[in-house]
């Protein structure tokens, strides 16, 4: 439930191969799901696992097990298998995966499908309008009865799912209203657009709810932010010189925009949090693409986001150590180490092609 990037989550957990058990189980019960769908749904259905290549990728590079994504899969288990936390009957079929576990992260699945289509529909126009609605609406149904399976409808938990999902859909309105040019690009924003991304608490959330644990949901709550936070602003300094040609304002954008703008004026730089409202200044000389070339890789841009991200990544490692989750607290490590790599291969790429040199000469990872 996040955006720009496979769902999944890179590193297996203290349970062994645990990571691709649960995917080839998720996805053996999504291929189920779309048996019971109609003609035209599952055409539908078809096409979006084709374009996601959603059922292709050996284990640990498949859609929900990326290296650069999130642990959807996998959050939803690490929380019902927490230590201390009443034990589970496993399932005889799925080797010692918990019941449990399993229907919550074919929630999270769904849940995420879900996203993903309005998201690809709302960003980048991807999908038939009509289309995308009614598929996107079937994946939400499969999400929300996943869910209801574990809890009883009078659960406080369902206030939390309203809440959720009612922000989610007031934060996609914002992005909207942002890419087009409308508001302010500052960290403040930054935030609230992020509770798009916040949906990836719900199952994982299901699970402290069905085991007698929602106190600690407040430390739920803090990882997913941090987690969702740190990818984002990766995802968009990756991205950057896509968005800058396809015109999306971006928080990590306007930053550098920012940047470059208060340098060439002969002012300080700002803070992350004293960014300008208001349009984008546009380039008539044609500059942008240079501009931001050099802010990212000469005026150590690339550097200071990524930094801005490990600290979300430490802030979420805190976060699942009070929620007890070492397999958590190892995943944002893994993924520190992870971003930094591909900083490492991201320069090497910049200054080979400058150099005329090519990568695979300079110790560039094979």
């Amino acid at each position: 439930m996040i955006e720009d990037s496979p769902a999944g989550g890179g590193g297996e957990s203290a349970q062994g191969d645990v990571a691709p058990r649960i995917e080839a189980e998720v996805l053996r019960r999504l291929a189920s799901f779309r048996g019971r769908l109609g003609s035209e749904l599952g055409v539908l259905f078809d096409a979006l696992a084709a374009r996601l290549r959603l059922f292709e990728g050996e284990p640990g590079e498949g859609y929900f097990s990326h290296p650069m994504a999130l642990p959807v899969l996998e959050l939803p288990l690490w929380v019902a298998t927490r230590p201390g936390g009443p034990a589970s009957a496993p399932d005889a079929g799925s080797r010692a995966l918990p019941p449990l576990a399993l229907e919550l992260a074919e929630a999270a699945a769904a849940g995420y499908l879900h996203v993903r289509i309005e998201d690809d529909l709302v960003d980048e126009g991807v999908g038939e309008p009509g289309a995308a609605v009614l598929l996107s609406g079937a994946l939400f149904a499969r999400h929300q009865a996943l869910l209801a399976r574990s809890l009883p409808g009078g659960s406080p938990f369902w206030d939390l799912f309203e809440e959720v999902w009612l922000g989610y859909g007031e934060a996609m309105l914002l992005e909207r209203r942002l890419h087009r040019g409308a508001g302010p690009r500052d960290a403040a924003t930054f935030r609230r657009v992020l509770a798009r991304s916040r949906p990836l608490v719900l199952p994982a959330a299901a699970a402290l709810f069905a085991l007698s644990q929602a106190e600690h949901l407040a430390a739920l709550e803090e990882f997913v932010s941090a987690l969702a936070a740190a990818h984002q602003l990766f995802a968009d300094l990756l991205h950057a010189e896509k968005d800058r040609a396809l015109g999306n304002a971006t928080y990590v954008l306007a930053r550098l925009g920012a940047q470059v703008e208060a340098r060439d004026a002969g002012q300080p730089q700002p803070s992350a949090a004293a960014l300008a409202e208001g349009e984008p200044r546009h380039d008539p000389a044609g500059r942008g693409a240079a501009a931001l070339r050099v802010q990212l890789f000469a005026r150590g841009g690339f550097d200071a986001i990524l930094e801005e991200a490990r600290c979300e990544l430490a802030r979420a490692e805190v976060a699942a150590g009070a929620l007890g989750l070492p397999e958590g607290a190892r995943f944002c490590r893994e993924r520190a180490q992870y971003m930094t790599e591909i900083q490492r291969r991201v320069f090497l790429a910049f200054f080979g092609a400058l150099t005329g040199e090519p990568i695979a000469n300079r110790g560039a990872p094979r």
